[in-house]
């Protein structure tokens, strides 16, 4: 060996434990020394934190696709309101095919239907069903509601109107939105008797 000679280097970890031998040439005949880390987590505190936040986000996901399979279930809207005292409950159901054609089957009857007869200073609840399957429908009382459910109804959807009587005498129900059915629907009445 006449350009330099080889040294053997004993690599360690970091512990002090031997892993291997290694052959180097070193041309300036000194020793040469090598070292080989083996990667190793810096703290376990890191560990720890980076395991918590991927069960958090684990968690995070399980959570939402439970609430989206069993969470927030619909409206049953085939349930009336729960009665209270001085209150008057209808349910005035919209639809655009079957018995129910127009308001309470307002197809069906000769006009003001339907009639909703409250006393004066009572509670009134109307729930308002829109059985439609296909669009959307309105309801408004004039003096009592006058701004209507806004944009209508949508199908399959409900809603509970709720005003005190506060004004006698006999007030128009109606659609307030376009509808094939829009005509049926514009001949309701409220009457608040005293």
């Amino acid at each position: 060996m006449s350009e330099g000679c080889f040294n053997t280097l004993i690599i360690t970890s970091l512990d002090d434990q031997p892993l291997g031998k290694l052959a180097v040439r070193n041309s300036e005949q000194r020793p040469s020394y090598a070292t080989v880390k083996r990667w190793r987590p810096r703290s376990r505190r890191v560990s720890l934190a980076t395991a918590t936040l991927v069960l958090v986000v684990a968690a995070f996901f399980v959570a939402a696709y439970a609430f989206h399979l069993f969470g927030s279930q619909p409206q049953n809207c085939w349930t009336r309101p729960a009665s209270a005292p001085n209150t008057a409950i209808f349910t005035i159901v919209m639809a655009n095919e079957g018995v129910n054609v127009g308001f309470n089957g307002s197809k069906y009857h000769s006009p003001p239907w339907p009639v909703v007869n409250v006393t004066l200073g009572q509670n009134v609840i109307i729930h308002v069903v829109n059985n439609d399957t296909v669009q959307a429908h309105g309801f408004q009382i004039i003096h009592y509601f006058d701004s209507g459910i806004l944009g209508g109804l949508a199908p399959g959807k409900c809603y509970d109107v709720k005003f005190t009587a506060n004004k006698l005498g006999s007030f128009l129900v109606q659609c307030d939105i376009s509808c094939s059915i829009h005509i049926l629907m514009q001949s309701g009445r409220l009457n608040v008797n005293s």
